[in-house]
């Protein structure tokens, strides 16, 4: 968001009319009074308060500039909270080795999102995941992330990364340089397909590109839920 409340054409503005006014004021009607006639003091005295007046002006155009951003910083915080949370309700009952599939996918269109996964990262995952397969969810691994633990650090950066790709002009207020004055453009808002579209776009441009270590990980995922499935069908049963 542009601060157009302090923008430099502003602050150039109050500091000539300071100056100005000071210069009448402290200048000419101190040390140079006795060069100036009555009727050149009154005049004087009128440019003081008009260079005053004009002071008074340009702050109360700083005031009303920093309230209207005020207005459009709360308005794009609140499009921003709702596109996050529909992105991160639409991961809902996605398994592990989808959020993994689909934010490695992002990760191709993202270089700003830190919970993004990179490529360096497979191998670690891959170690991770190895041991929930050897050991389960051991509690004597407190350096280990958990399974829920590393699906909520993918789906925020899932929700994270598709809030980037629409943030402009979706989300965020925009100069209109084709009109004189200052005005903006307000965001578009959040289309209905969100975040379907995006997800369904940035896999198909991007799913080409995962390596054989991405896919490996993607398969050792795939292999601990099917045992965890396999554990639940078993105690279901045990307990009818």
């Amino acid at each position: 968001m542009l601060d157009l409340a302090n923008s430099s054409v502003l602050k150039s503005k109050q500091a000539k009319v300071t100056t100005a006014s000071n210069i009448i004021k402290d200048v000419i009607l101190v040390d140079l009074v006795e060069l100036y006639s009555p009727a050149e003091i009154e005049l004087l005295q009128q440019a003081q308060r008009l260079i005053d007046d004009g002071k008074m002006r340009v702050q109360c155009l700083k005031e009303k500039r920093r309230h209207e951003e005020t207005q459009r910083e709360q308005k794009e915080t609140e499009l921003h909270e709702q596109a996050y949370r529909k992105a991160l309700s639409a991961l809902d009952g996605k398994s592990l080795s989808e959020l993994y599939f689909l934010n490695v996918c992002f990760s191709y269109s993202s270089s700003s999102v830190i919970e993004l996964i990179q490529e360096y990262d497979h191998q670690h995952y891959l170690a991770s995941v190895q041991r929930w397969l050897d050991m389960g969810e051991s509690k004597d691994i407190h350096f280990e992330q958990s399974p829920e633990e590393v699906r909520d650090e993918w789906k925020e950066g899932i929700a994270a990364a598709a809030i980037e790709m629409i943030s402009w002009p979706c989300l965020k207020f925009h100069r209109d340089y084709q009109e004189s004055k200052v005005s903006y453009i307000s965001p578009k808002g959040i289309a209905e397909d969100f975040p379907h579209s995006i997800y369904n776009a940035v896999i198909e441009n991007n799913q080409s590109n995962l390596t054989a270590e991405c896919l490996t990980v993607i398969q050792a995922l795939s292999a601990y839920e099917n045992n965890v499935a396999k554990v639940q069908k078993i105690l279901e049963r045990l307990g009818q």
